[in-house]
């Protein structure tokens, strides 16, 4: 993918994504948790991915919606890798061993923690059809996600 397409693509997606961050709110634990599942691309997804991270040992037990929803916030705030499908329809937020995947509306497709190396993930994933750009970051949603994740650490 050209580099000036994958731009314009993940600026979009990025874009979406902070214009659908605005929703949260963050009054309270059980507000914030409650618009937290409204940024997903089906709002009973969030439910869906709890019970599964809870399958996968991903989250635990215990306040397993907030852990869960944390992880989120800091691995969008800490990434250092992003991945975009050739259609430009996903792209995929990396930092170590998570991956937070955006859709092109700017939602949470879904989020889950690497049991495997990447590379063998996407092996797996008939990961061919996409472009990986190494130590490409995004600015905007690192400082977004970093001021949402200093407000929720509180609750």
């Amino acid at each position: 993918m050209k580099k000036n397409r994958f731009e314009r693509i993940h600026k979009t997606i990025e874009d979406r994504f902070i214009k659908n961050l605005e929703m949260l709110d963050m009054s309270s634990k059980e507000r914030f948790l409650e618009t937290f599942a409204s940024l997903w691309k089906k709002k009973k997804s969030f439910k869906e991915h709890i019970k599964t991270r809870l399958r996968y040992k991903h989250v635990p037990e215990r306040n397993a919606e907030m852990f869960y929803a944390k992880k989120i916030f800091e691995v969008l705030a800490s990434h250092n890798k992003v991945i975009i499908e050739k259609t430009g329809k996903v792209n995929y937020i990396q930092n170590e061993d998570w991956i937070v995947v955006l859709t092109k509306q700017g939602k949470i497709k879904t989020a889950f923690k690497l049991d495997i190396p990447l590379q063998k993930w996407k092996n797996s994933h008939k990961f061919m059809g996409k472009d990986e750009v190494e130590n490409y970051e995004s600015k905007q949603i690192k400082t977004v996600a970093q001021r949402i994740l200093g407000r929720i650490r509180k609750f």
